[in-house]
């Protein structure tokens, strides 16, 4: 059984220690701002939830206490929109994407496969119709150099670069 005092005890200690952080965009402006929770808060306040007889909340903060995927599951997604639904599989480290949505799976899951400069997010536009690219990434080379690695020019002007086989096959 928990001890509700103990939860709350530490639940309060987690909060003391809760503080103002910039955000991602205009991070200098305080209307950006905001309180990030702790593990160890999400934790105590999970210990709460159980001890209130609330399975499902205490499951969802302990869920939401550790690094989580964040990939876009919205079908169709231009960069600039925001997603209504996210992956939220655990993972090791913090924007970090989980086995099913890293950049080698995008063409099973019908995205562009750009991977860019070991980008580890892939980009969330389906692809243009008859390529494995969107329309903004089929620019970039896709010619395997000598050395193993993808040349990754925008508009590339190396002539055998663009005697390079048709895309998705190099």
């Amino acid at each position: 059984m928990i001890d509700i005092t103990d939860s709350v005890v530490r639940t309060l200690e987690a909060a003391s220690r809760l503080r103002p952080t910039p955000g991602f965009v205009n991070g200098d402006e305080y209307a950006e701002w905001y309180v990030e929770a702790s593990s160890q808060l999400l934790l105590a306040l999970a210990d709460l939830a159980h001890a209130q007889g609330e399975p499902q909340l205490a499951k969802q903060l302990e869920l939401f206490s550790h690094p989580l995927c964040m990939e876009p599951l919205d079908a169709v997604l231009p960069t600039e929109a925001m997603p209504k639904k996210w992956c939220f599989n655990p993972v090791e480290t913090a924007g970090t994407p989980c086995a099913m949505h890293t950049p080698e799976r995008a063409a099973d899951l019908g995205r562009c496969t750009w991977t860019g400069d070991g980008a580890l997010r892939m980009c969330r536009t389906e692809p243009a119709p008859g390529d494995d690219r969107c329309k903004r990434h089929a620019e970039f080379c896709r010619a395997v150099k000598v050395d193993g690695a993808v040349c990754g020019r925008p508009r590339c002007t190396i002539p055998k670069h663009r005697m390079a086989p048709v895309p998705g096959t190099y």
